[in-house]
């Protein structure tokens, strides 16, 4: 394939704690409070995971571009 992405086992493990991680944090803030703040905290973890993960992949096709 064309562009595709390689990624290493240790990437996927890291990614699948922290989305772990942030499910937790989620559950347990809807737990002690309200389900509208577990939403809140929710959306705004989608939101920077979704910042990241763009940022990432455009730094990932600049070094595959760099490499052609």
């Amino acid at each position: 394939m064309r562009g595709a992405m390689k990624l290493n086992e240790a990437a996927v493990f890291k990614w699948v704690l922290i989305v772990g991680i942030a499910g937790a944090a989620v559950i347990a803030v809807t737990l002690l409070t309200r389900p509208l703040v577990g939403a809140l905290l929710g959306l705004a973890l989608v939101i920077a995971g979704c910042v990241y993960g763009y940022r990432w992949a455009q730094q990932k096709r600049r070094e595959v571009g760099a490499k052609n």
